[in-house]
């Protein structure tokens, strides 16, 4: 049975009841791919540089290294559909679309529906907090964006289409977001972590110290194994729901999401931290800036480290290519 006339989404879990499918509708034909290929130019055109396609993974790998040379703070951060579920709904536009998405990505990371929704306008700050502090912005790509308009109702993932194309509604309006904060600002491909992956090696070899802001408290012993990295923290954060199987609220935020926020103590400046946390990577990434470290938001690759393939068009092969464990 149909969740709603639309059958907008109706091959992908927890399709959209009625009303929230139709101001999908009414969006998706008053901000259309047109004007969306116009708004991510817009966002894109403003910033200092553009970091995508084959070479990006050897620039982002340049610009960090100096970084770490010259042991300069600094801040690479990914603004996923998770993100721009957060700037959409912060738009106040489209209230059923905006809660159906917020409700779904919730149980997604936090195993609770409830989560994002009753904390909104804190997930709205830490995410502009994030993008305020970055030196380095990954975010969706032109072409998915483009695709997204192509894709029959029924086979569209609404949160996740809704996400992508939320960041540019939210960061192209004047109304959200002066575009002159972006003057310094790279803006890469939220994939950069997948093309950052055969330059993790050079970037902490022979590194005095690294942190890891993960799930997988084991990844600082293997790294420091790995790259020869004498001294290292391990910082734990519960596993998201979805990658752990849960439907039960994992108590990430707020429960320790302020002994996280304490733990977070670079050495010196320009310390590298590898962080993982979902969502909640954005506030840890500014915070490791803010004390004076460099923050290097990996996502999804650190499931690909261990050995887990957690995303849809990860593939048997390329995780056995990259992870760090036998497994």
């Amino acid at each position: 049975m149909s969740h709603n006339t639309h059958n907008l989404s109706i091959k992908h879990w927890w399709p959209p009841q009625q009303e929230a499918a139709d101001e999908f509708i009414e969006y998706n034909n008053e901000i259309g791919e047109c004007d969306s290929l116009n708004q991510f130019d817009k966002v894109a055109q403003a910033c200092k540089d553009i970091y995508v396609g084959d070479k990006s993974g050897n620039k982002l790998f340049r610009f960090f290294k100096e970084k770490i040379d010259s042991k300069t703070p600094a801040s690479l951060v990914r603004l996923g559909d998770a993100d721009g579920n957060v700037l959409f709904n912060a738009m106040g536009q489209w209230p059923s679309l905006s809660e159906y998405c917020l409700k779904k990505i919730s149980q997604i990371y936090f195993g609770d529906q409830r989560v994002m929704v009753k904390h909104a306008d804190f997930f709205t700050e830490i995410v502009l907090d994030a993008v305020k502090n970055a030196d380095v912005i990954g975010a969706p790509e032109r072409g998915t964006i483009s695709r997204s308009f192509n894709t029959p109702l029924e086979s569209i993932d609404t949160r996740g289409m809704v996400g992508m194309r939320g960041v540019y509604n939210f960061f192209s309006s004047p109304s959200n977001w002066a575009l002159s904060e972006f003057s310094d600002v790279i803006w890469s491909s939220t994939w950069y972590s997948r093309a950052l992956l055969p330059y993790y090696s050079k970037l902490l070899q022979d590194l005095p110290f690294c942190g890891f802001i993960t799930c997988y408290p084991e990844m600082a012993s293997i790294f420091s194994a790995a790259y020869n990295i004498p001294k290292t923290q391990s910082i734990n954060v519960p596993m998201q729901a979805s990658v752990a199987g849960k439907s039960e609220n994992i108590r990430h935020y707020p429960d320790a999401y302020q002994s996280i926020l304490d733990s977070i103590n670079p050495p010196y400046e320009g310390a590298v931290y590898i962080i993982a946390a979902g969502i909640l990577s954005k506030p840890y990434a500014t915070t490791v800036k803010a004390r004076g470290g460099i923050a290097i938001d990996v996502g999804s690759i650190a499931d690909v480290w261990m050995g887990t393939a957690s995303r849809p068009g990860m593939d048997k092969s390329f995780v056995d290519k990259w992870k760090m464990v036998a497994k």
